[in-house]
């Protein structure tokens, strides 16, 4: 984006500074042509003064979307602006599309600049109808004027008195009667003057604003094809996928290449998949082992509570027959108390 749209807004002031010198030189001219019909010939002049502001309008609607791609192109961020492009709305979405996918096609290079030159052609509309409207105006005035050319003649020649032998009478009386159709004419010259003029000084005017938009245009394809080839031989892009855009239409190949890219996710995502069943394998075994092992211990509790219950009646067995033998030892031992007690007491007298 070399051109700077100001380029041509100097040329059209500078074009407008000649017409405004030549309009001075000829001052008087016009002021007695515009006095022909004021009415007619205001509405023309206002046509042209809008037709000049919004051309100017125009050429500098350019410079903010100028500046913008500028910084685009510069810093290579697309960073939120505050206002958003107007003529460039369709590059703004593309730019922030890319983001997410980094090819641009030719089909969507295409759309994107037939969007930017609709945009521009809109604004050169009213410019070209604002050019045909002073040609229409100054065609308009001319007829008018050519009517009310036509109908003062008629009644001139109706009014000539042919039957008078006063001559000089009848001379004064068509000097006066030409006075309306040569006002009828001064109307049709005067519009088609101001019309004609109007419409070649912003015919020139439409012309600077279309070769500022052209190069505009063209500068901003550059570009865009520049970054559209960038993104196409990037590392992301394969041979075979080149050579299979090549070898069929653009929508075939960006349908191959994307489901390419998804059976390439779907691969990942199977050996994702892969690793985690295996992972899953591993620790069922461990759980499984943890289970043999706890089986193991809960044999080993068994065979031990039947040992301690084992060894508990054993216990039991051989305390009650540790019991009878005390029990036994201790009668024998009553016995033979009671036995030495009665060999010891002496036998009574009285018996």
């Amino acid at each position: 984006m070399e051109t700077n749209p100001k380029r041509y807004l100097f040329r059209m002031f500078v074009f407008l500074f000649a017409v405004g010198i030549i309009a001075a030189l000829l001052a008087a001219p016009l002021r007695d042509a515009f006095m022909g019909n004021p009415s007619l010939n205001g509405v023309i002049l206002g046509a042209f003064s809008i037709g000049i502001l919004y051309i100017t309008r125009q050429t500098l609607r350019l410079m903010p979307e100028r500046n913008w791609l500028l910084a685009v192109k510069a810093t290579g961020k697309l960073d939120q602006p505050a206002q958003r492009p107007i003529l460039l709305a369709t590059v703004y979405a593309m730019l922030a599309d890319s983001r997410h996918d980094a090819q641009l096609s030719a089909l969507s290079l295409r759309s994107v600049l037939d969007g930017v030159a609709a945009r521009l052609d809109e604004g050169r509309e009213i410019s070209r109808y604002m050019i045909g409207l002073l040609v229409f105006l100054g065609l308009l005035g001319t007829f008018w004027g050519l009517l009310q050319t036509i109908g003062a003649v008629g009644n001139v020649v109706g009014s000539i008195d042919t039957n008078s032998n006063n001559f000089e009478a009848m001379m004064g009386q068509l000097r006066v009667g030409l006075d309306a159709p040569l006002s009828g004419m001064a109307t049709a010259f005067s519009s088609s003057l101001f019309g004609l003029a109007g419409s070649l000084i912003l015919g020139f005017l439409d012309l600077q604003l279309g070769q500022a938009m052209g190069r505009f245009f063209n500068e901003l394809e550059d570009w865009l094809s520049a970054f559209a080839r960038f993104n196409d031989s990037s590392p992301s892009s394969s041979g075979n996928q080149s050579a299979l855009a090549s070898g069929m239409s653009e929508e075939a190949a960006r349908a191959c290449i994307s489901l390419s890219q998804s059976i390439a996710d779907g691969e990942k995502n199977r050996s994702r998949l892969l690793d985690q069943v295996s992972q899953l394998t591993t620790t069922m075994a461990q759980l499984n082992e943890a289970l043999v092992d706890d089986k193991r211990i809960r044999d080993h509790l068994a065979q031990l509570n039947t040992n301690i219950s084992k060894l508990s009646g054993e216990l039991r067995a051989d305390r009650n027959q540790q019991t009878e033998i005390l029990a036994s030892e201790l009668r024998g031992l009553s016995s033979s108390i009671a036995t030495m007690m009665n060999e010891k007491t002496p036998p009574r007298k009285g018996k």
